[in-house]
């Protein structure tokens, strides 16, 4: 069902229920009054008998008849008819009936009666005469009415809320309908953009009257979900044709090197070193597989993913023990705060430790590389009571101003690596490890020079559970 088809039903539905409520309340109102019109009238009536009772207790004449079908009967204290305004009625009065009217000395009530549709209507209720019953009974005067005015005006009434009614949801319907067709107008605007071929060179955006009201927020969320889209795809491009130019580079080169040995070398030793070349452009040409390998699983990594609770000490000095077994004869120095040390019991993530290892050395090895051999520095500090912070600081080349963000791009490097060798990946594959554990990495240029990366982890609320993320 369409949004505009709901509206219309539920703007109809909740007028239709109002109205139904103030027709029925005015109609059982208009009913009740009516009821107890006909019933004051009736007791008027009955009470004019007892001006028409003499001495005797006998009527003195006749009571005059106001009313449509209206009928009055007259008993004395002994319960004797001394009074009947028609031989033959539809109600017959009987002796329960009429000492039940003594006891409670006024009764209103109304009867089916043949013929009519509505029932007829009474009030029996007793009175002194002029000398009083020596058992102290009283008279009984009952009077009975077909109340057909005010039924007739009761159905009036009735057919008048119901054509009314019939009208005014009908003018509700295409009220309702109207108003969709305004309110919705931004939307199908929106629609027909969004399904009209493309037109020009210029990138596709979403465009509103009103960029206030929701429908220029939810066109806005679409024009950024756009820019994000189209942003991927560059860098989607980007990498591709990174990841071509890096793969060309040592294939070509290892090429040359066999090619150039089997066309010039004719002796051993000339022949072993165009292989050694090539071997060595192969370890290139193999890290860099392995590395787009890691860097392609990293991208696919979901929940699937555990989550244990490890030692973060443990694994940041199994980084900085690994990094000393690749690049001997490199000074790295290892600072834990007091605020790391002083904690009741060790500091515990949850997470990957072969993952959170990879990241930490990559980022070590970066710092080193880019270096020249000078000391690299790593710290670890409680950053807030729900994070911790590890700092790798070295003193090397740094990054040029601008560059902290966009080296984060796969196959990307700063400008100023000259011939330092790398691939652009190591930084990526760190960012997106330290992503998958809700943390934060962050480059920055220091001043005394070379570069501060600084990775914030979140601390569990329970360090003993575990979870998968």
């Amino acid at each position: 069902m369409q949004i505009k088809h709901k509206i219309i039903l539920w703007f109809t539905s909740l007028v239709a229920v109002i109205l139904l409520i103030f027709s029925v309340y005015i109609y059982s109102t208009y009913t009740s009054f009516r009821q107890r019109a006909i019933e004051d009238r009736l007791e008027r009536k009955a009470r004019v008998t007892q001006q028409l009772l003499t001495l005797k207790g006998t009527v003195a004449g006749s009571v005059i008849t106001s009313m449509p079908e209206q009928v009055e009967w007259v008993y004395s204290p002994a319960d004797s008819l001394i009074y009947a305004s028609q031989d033959t009625n539809d109600f017959v009065p009987d002796r329960e009936f009429r000492d039940r009217v003594r006891r409670q000395r006024l009764i209103r009530f109304n009867y089916t009666s043949p013929g009519h549709i509505y029932p007829k209507d009474g009030v029996a209720l007793t009175y002194p005469g002029q000398a009083p019953s020596p058992d102290g009974r009283e008279y009984v005067a009952i009077v009975t009415a077909y109340d057909q005015d005010g039924y007739q005006r009761q159905k009036q009434l009735r057919d008048l809320f119901m054509l009314g009614n019939a009208l005014a949801i009908g003018l509700v319907i295409l009220a309702g309908y109207l108003f969709s067709r305004q309110a919705l107008s931004p939307l199908v605007h929106l629609i027909r953009q969004i399904n009209a071929p493309p037109t020009g060179a210029s990138p596709f955006r979403l465009r509103t009257e009103n960029p206030g009201d929701e429908v220029g927020v939810l066109a806005q969320a679409f024009n950024n979900l756009l820019d994000r889209q189209e942003q991927l795809v560059e860098n989607q491009r980007s990498f591709i044709a990174q990841a071509s130019h890096e793969l060309r580079t040592p294939l070509t080169t290892i090429k040359g090197w066999l090619e150039t040995s089997m066309t010039y070398d004719s002796d051993p030793d000339s022949l072993k070193r165009g292989m050694a070349q090539a071997v060595t452009e192969l370890d290139k040409l193999t890290t860099l597989s392995n590395g787009l390998l890691q860097l392609a699983r990293i991208e696919e990594v979901d929940a699937r993913i555990d989550r244990q609770p490890l030692e973060l000490l443990e694994v940041v000095l199994d980084a900085a023990d690994t990094l000393g077994q690749q690049r001997p004869g490199q000074t790295l120095s290892v600072q834990v705060s007091d605020g790391i040390l002083e904690q009741p019991t060790p500091i515990t993530l949850m997470g990957n430790a072969y993952l959170l290892r990879t990241a930490l050395l990559n980022l070590l090895d970066n710092a080193v590389k880019y270096s020249g051999g000078k000391p690299v520095s790593l710290s670890v500090d409680m950053h807030t009571d729900q994070r911790v912070c590890i700092r790798i600081e070295d003193q090397g080349i740094g990054l040029k101003p601008g560059e902290e963000e966009r080296v984060f791009l796969p196959l990307v490097r700063g400008t100023n690596v000259a011939s330092i060798e790398g691939f652009g990946i190591g930084l990526t594959l760190a960012q997106r490890i330290v992503t998958l554990h809700g943390g934060v990495l962050r480059l920055q240029a220091r001043l005394e020079g070379g570069t501060t990366a600084e990775v914030t982890l979140p601390l569990p609320a329970n360090p003993a559970g575990s979870n998968v993320f």
